[in-house]
């Protein structure tokens, strides 16, 4: 608790990978919408060398990595009571800001290290998914250390046929992903994937159909419920980084789709992340195979909150405040 009593959160934001610009913007609107009267909002920075407190008046105060504390100008030590994760890609969404959370024993507004580090590794969540009865696409997982010989690329695009995508196994925002056309140009692809640092590559296939996304947040109860599905119309081959951020596609929500279409794409969101035990606040990317065949494309444990993000559209359509979310979220670990 800070000196007027209220519980002070950290909001993390940046991290070590390409997707740390869009994170310190999703946290940045996080920051804005918190419910003062309730808790104390601090904006931490999470940096490869350093972390760091904001403060007011522009200054700031390094994060002491062993406890997680930072000492104010008086040199009085000062802890924080949760941690909000906006961090996107490593060390937010691959399990290893919660393990140490875990480890301190800090509540914090993802799901477990154990789950998070699944749902960030794709080709592991969809095997996981795939067992489970959940539509997924059919996929390749390509190591680092891995020399493939043209034989075995032709090998492998007979298996998931072209077109296909080749994307990191983890990580988001759609960075160094490839809709491949045709087999000469399935290794620099693979090249292009391997560039985002990711320790292997996903060779996955093209699932035809409508693309949607659903936001999966905690209801007034702190039970997870689904929210309005939103239809991805994008003006590039597929949903990419421009596409996602830079306004290259029509987002239509509520989508324009039967209540028949509406209940089984949330009833798939809904299995998924209860089958990888997310909690929070969580996005799920869908293709409607055939018009009524649900397949999971990819999970996001820690989804984007910039402006031109989906899930803030979709809880204006759901009539949810971003306060009142927030206040849901932090409640629902502080009890």
């Amino acid at each position: 608790m800070n000196h007027n009593g209220l519980p002070k959160i950290a909001v993390l934001a940046g991290g070590y990978s390409g997707e740390a610009a869009i994170s310190i913007k999703s946290a940045s609107n996080i920051v804005r919408n918190f419910d003062t009267s309730k808790y104390t909002p601090y904006t931490v920075r999470i940096d490869r060398d350093l972390w760091w407190v904001e403060l007011d008046g522009n200054t700031r105060a390094d994060i002491d990595q062993k406890s997680f504390t930072w000492k104010d100008s008086e040199g009085v030590q000062n802890t924080f009571d949760a941690v909000f994760i906006m961090v996107h890609g490593t060390p937010g969404e691959d399990g290893i800001l919660q393990k140490y959370f875990e480890t301190l024993g800090i509540p914090f507004t993802t799901g477990c290290s154990d789950s998070v580090r699944l749902t960030f590794n794709k080709f592991k969540a969809n095997n996981t998914l795939r067992a489970k009865g959940i539509c997924v696409a059919e996929s390749i997982e390509i190591k680092r250390e891995e020399v493939l010989s043209e034989t075995q690329l032709s090998e492998i695009a007979q298996i998931v046929k072209i077109p296909c995508f080749v994307k990191p196994n983890k990580g988001g925002s759609s960075l160094g992903i490839t809709r491949v056309e045709n087999t000469m140009n399935l290794r620099a692809a693979i090249e292009f994937a391997f560039d985002t640092e990711c320790p292997s590559v996903l060779i996955e296939s093209l699932l035809e159909g409508r693309e949607f996304s659903v936001g999966v947040v905690p209801n007034e109860n702190g039970t997870q419920m689904v929210l309005p599905v939103t239809e991805i119309k994008s003006e590039n081959v597929f949903f990419d980084y421009a596409a996602k951020y830079e306004g290259r596609s029509l987002e239509i929500t509520p989508a324009k789709i039967s209540s028949a279409s509406q209940a089984i794409i949330q009833d798939t969101v809904m299995k998924a992340t209860e089958i990888l035990k997310c909690k929070g606040m969580v996005r799920v990317d869908i293709i409607l195979v055939n018009g009524e065949n649900p397949a999971v494309i990819e999970i996001n444990s820690v989804p984007g909150f910039t402006d031109e993000s989906i899930l803030p559209q979709q809880l204006r359509c759901a009539e949810i405040e971003i306060p009142e979310l927030i206040s849901r979220i932090l409640k629902g670990i502080l009890a």
